[in-house]
């Protein structure tokens, strides 16, 4: 990287809504190669990717050299496949198999290709909730990191697979980890986005920099980029007078969904107040919101303007946010009216993959501009 300078990348978890940073890695790739003159998968251009659940799984490809492409087609291959129902009885635990996933990750990945093989070409980090321990887990490959000799070697379409399964979609995924002595200890994982970090953008950056992680590079705008991709966004409702219908399992996915926003716009909040964007002009995560009619408890970007300037705060890196609202507002402001918000925001939406495509498509055309941080790579 140009003078040192550290590039991260931050992947949100999703579902089949990871089509949409998918679209915008496929577009961040193409104008890399022409900024820089030079053919290279994303996983050379970054020095740390991170991702929770569908982003794990688009961070552990890149960090395989996939190129984004190839990674784009997974989900319109693969995707009815992995989401295929279980029988109705087995619903009542999850309603899909984790078979049609985890044979496909092995096929991509490599059976045999583990956390800390060679075959990474740069550092990553893929974010699960270990239920057995009920602690986040954030798997790395950074051989200097506290646990890498314990988890060095369980296979990296293992681990991904730990951070996709998400409740009551997937079952959890069991993994025998070594304890200091060798010994395996049994866990079981879920999704990575059942906690605090389904957008991994603040981990991300503290794993970058905190001492502590072993990493420890220097922070400043001018020093450390971190683009952080989301899957999109949409308020979780109930329709006035049916709350009091709803049943456990109706909660249930309530909550897991309303969970993921509420941390996404937190997260976020916390980036922008020691983050700068490279150029005003570029769209914030808490400006699409606002813009786009969703009354959220996430202040607007003169609100974070206002409290970093009472917290006195140095911008610590430059940070950008693209992601999108889907609503029906933001769809026809892209061209995509005749895209069903409500369909599209579906994780589990297999009638509605090249719709995912087509958003992602868009998000990119309208937010990705590498030129904006073309010192970072050039």
């Amino acid at each position: 990287m140009n003078g040192g300078r550290k590039c991260l990348l931050s992947i949100d978890g999703g579902g089949l809504c990871g089509l949409i940073p998918a679209g915008c890695l496929i577009r961040m790739e193409s104008q890399l190669n022409q900024l820089t003159g030079t053919q290279l998968p994303l996983g050379k251009r970054f020095d740390l990717i991170g991702g929770t659940s569908t982003g794990a799984i688009l961070a552990a490809g890149l960090s395989l050299g996939l190129p984004a492409t190839q990674l784009l087609d997974f989900y319109l291959q693969y995707g009815k496949e992995i989401f295929t129902k279980v029988f109705f009885t087995r619903q009542l635990w999850h309603k899909y198999s984790s078979g049609p996933l985890a044979r496909r990750l092995k096929q991509v990945f490599g059976e045999a290709t583990t956390l800390g093989s060679s075959l990474l070409l740069t550092k990553l980090m893929v974010v699960a909730k270990n239920v057995t321990q009920g602690s986040t887990w954030f798997f790395t490959n950074n051989p200097n990191s506290r646990f890498f000799k314990n988890n060095k070697d369980l296979p990296l379409w293992q681990v991904v697979r730990a951070s996709t399964a998400a409740p009551t979609y997937f079952p959890p995924q069991s993994i025998a980890v070594p304890d200091n002595q060798g010994r395996a200890q049994q866990y079981e994982f879920v999704d990575g986005g059942v906690s605090s970090f389904n957008n991994p953008a603040l981990q991300l950056f503290l794993e970058a920099t905190e001492p502590s992680y072993d990493f420890g590079w220097p922070t400043g705008v001018d020093k450390l980029l971190l683009i952080s991709l989301g899957t999109g966004y949409n308020a979780v409702t109930v329709p006035s007078g049916k709350a009091d219908c709803y049943m456990l399992l109706n909660w249930a996915g309530y909550l897991i969904k309303g969970l993921m926003n509420d941390m996404n716009l937190q997260q976020n909040l916390m980036m922008q107040l020691i983050g700068q964007r490279p150029t005003t002009a570029m769209r914030s995560a808490a400006d699409e919101m606002h813009s786009a009619g969703v009354q959220v408890g996430a202040p607007s970007d003169s609100v974070v303007n206002r409290m970093s300037e009472w917290l006195g705060a140095t911008k610590l890196l430059t940070y950008q946010r693209m992601t999108v609202s889907l609503t029906r507002q933001r769809l026809d402001a892209l061209g995509l009216k005749d895209i069903d918000p409500v369909k599209v925001r579906e994780m589990d939406a297999v009638n509605e993959i090249d719709n995912m495509r087509r958003v992602g498509e868009k998000v990119a055309e309208e937010q990705v501009n590498m030129d904006l941080v073309r010192n970072f790579f050039v």
